[in-house]
């Protein structure tokens, strides 16, 4: 945060100069700049979407909620943006479903395809005009889906018990993973599970909006440990092929 506002408060800065407002130049120095730090958050893998998108919930707020989640995870869009779907941004394509929408915060055009959950959830609320559950502010939504997945957790099923597990934040090791989810992991749970599965960066950003492949890089998650499982699997995979050539 404080290395974002300086970065603007130097824009701002330059303006001013160019201007003839001012003729400080001392926002210019070497010394004002404060490096930033990469924040620690988590992602839900597909395997826990679709386990807590099947939980059965007793509370119609919770489910809806839940439900409005997991669609943001499978579209990749802000909150803003997911939350306030109109049924003109539903369209057929060739027989298939896309959601085609302006993002509020860059203005950018993105076409999204609806994968069977999102058709799913489609369905399930083809009563409302926008198929989807009534929207709620994102200070609600960060409260209730914190409740969703701590009641999903607490359920003692495999694998989304694990809500309730610690360990999922390196930088604060005890505190559990329902604590951790907010709107935003939608987003960054989207963008994760694809770039892990190899779908390509310059593709991937078409459809989250992001201008350029470093802003897009910050919302990928994956831990030292999931990077260590990977390289293990790789290790498995090739080098006993290669000690069997040597051999």
């Amino acid at each position: 945060t404080i290395a974002k506002d300086i970065s603007i408060l130097k824009v701002f800065m330059g303006e001013a100069v160019d201007l003839g407002y001012t003729t400080n130049m001392q926002f210019k120095h070497k010394k004002f700049a404060f490096n930033e730090v990469e924040t620690d958050q988590v992602y839900l893998t597909e395997r826990e979407l679709l386990d807590l998108y099947k939980f059965k919930f007793t509370n119609n707020k919770l489910e809806q909620v839940r439900d409005l989640f997991v669609f943001g995870a499978w579209v990749g869009l802000r909150f803003s943006d997911f939350s306030n779907i109109k049924p003109d941004n539903i369209v057929k394509i060739d027989g298939d479903h896309f959601l085609k929408v302006i993002t509020k915060k860059t203005k950018e055009l993105v076409i999204i395809p609806c994968n069977p959950v999102v058709l799913d959830i489609f369905n399930k609320y083809s009563h409302n005009a926008n198929k989807l559950p009534k929207t709620l502010s994102n200070q609600k939504f960060n409260d209730y889906i914190k409740d969703v997945c701590k009641e999903a957790g607490n359920a003692e099923i495999k694998p989304i018990k694990e809500m309730i597990e610690k360990g999922r934040l390196s930088t604060n090791p005890g505190k559990e993973l329902w604590q951790c989810i907010s709107s935003h992991t939608a987003r960054r749970s989207f963008a994760t599970n694809y770039y892990l599965q190899g779908f390509p960066t310059i593709d991937l950003m078409k459809i989250t909006g992001h201008k350029t492949e470093k802003a897009f890089l910050k919302y990928i998650r994956v831990s030292k440990l999931d990077t260590a499982k990977r390289l293990n699997q790789h290790i498995k995979k090739n080098w006993s092929e290669k000690m069997l050539r040597v051999a």
